[in-house]
């Protein structure tokens, strides 16, 4: 393929023109906001919910007195109150005019408890700069992180200029993908940051061609791929891949990993999670024992019985009962 590419003419064959647009994410859940706070401020989850918890029950605010800056911060529900709404529609315009603004409603997940509303500021006219001064430097942070999240999910989606041209040299195809930002939309204020980044992410300039243009080649680079195995979990993704299963609950993603780190069954190498060699051996342990219990399936399974028994739907008893005559004379056996 390098010989028969090396001296041939690169045409262009075809060139299409498009637009995409990019939307932004919806307010933070626990979840969420612990994924971001690690991947844009470093924190880890325990920060995380330390200084959350400090935004929640109340800042001493100058000329305010002692007030909770943010809503609830144990949720996976990404609704917000009409109320909350208007006040953001409100800032918006203000800050930005009415062709950025948008009433945007997202889909809370079928097993979200929704008990509370997504985290969000409680009072939006309190912008981070304003109160700056008054928040310790991770409450600062955070507040900003949270502030401009909650702002940007009711913003326009940002625009893009699409081109992609298909270059052919002597039968082999070549293809060229680019994009160009448009309108910024909720660009302006806030834009998550991915796990992996792909060249999507990134804005790649593809100049104007033309079919049947020809274009110059600067230089060819040849490359093998190989399939790279899945890097370890750092706590952001760690979180995303307990909700994703259905493991545990806003209340425990960070207690359990916390809890973990402490008895050094895990460790961290740089921001990556490792096992230790006791995390190895006591998991081979529980693994081989306790099989029935030790697995995604089973966890998951019990926090919907919870749910059932929170909604009056399960008798408490019958469920502990199931459980634990089973699981008495596999203690026993193991004993």
């Amino acid at each position: 393929i390098l010989k028969d590419i090396q001296n041939g003419k690169y045409i262009v064959t075809e060139v299409k023109k498009g637009e995409r647009k990019r939307t932004p994410a919806p307010p933070f859940t626990t979840s969420t906001m612990q994924q971001e706070a690690s991947r844009k401020l470093g924190f880890t989850l325990k920060k995380t919910m330390s200084v959350a918890q400090g935004l929640y029950e109340g800042v001493k605010i100058e000329g305010k007195g002692s007030i909770g800056l943010i809503t609830y911060m144990r949720t996976d529900s990404t609704r917000i109150s009409e109320e909350a709404r208007v006040a953001a529609k409100k800032e918006i315009v203000k800050m930005y005019g009415e062709e950025y603004y948008e009433n945007r409603y997202y889909k809370t997940k079928q097993t979200s408890q929704d008990a509370h509303e997504g985290i969000r500021p409680t009072y939006i006219d309190l912008n981070p700069e304003m109160i700056k001064n008054d928040l310790s430097k991770d409450q600062y942070k955070l507040y900003k992180l949270i502030y401009n999240r909650f702002l940007a999910s009711q913003m326009q989606a940002a625009i893009f200029d699409t081109i992609t041209a298909n270059i052919d040299v002597n039968h082999y195809n070549f293809r060229a993908n680019g994009q160009s930002l448009k309108f910024k939309g909720f660009m302006t204020l806030y834009i998550e940051t991915p796990d992996n980044k792909t060249e999507e992410d990134e804005e790649s300039f593809v100049p104007l061609l033309k079919e049947g243009q020809e274009v110059i080649k600067q230089r060819i680079d040849p490359k093998q791929s190989f399939t790279e195995p899945p890097p370890r979990y750092t706590e952001a993704s760690l979180v995303k891949a307990l909700e994703e299963k259905g493991i545990g609950r806003p209340s425990t993603y960070s207690p359990t990993i916390t809890t973990i780190l402490e008895r050094r069954y895990i460790e961290k190498e740089q921001k990556q999670l490792v096992p230790t060699e006791l995390g190895k051996v006591v998991n081979k342990l529980l693994t081989e024992n306790f099989s029935d219990i030790i697995n995604v399936e089973f966890t998951a399974k019990i926090e919907e019985e919870f749910d059932e028994i929170a909604d009056g739907k399960e008798n408490w008893k019958q469920v502990i009962r199931e459980f634990y005559g089973p699981f008495e004379k596999e203690v026993e056996k193991v004993d």
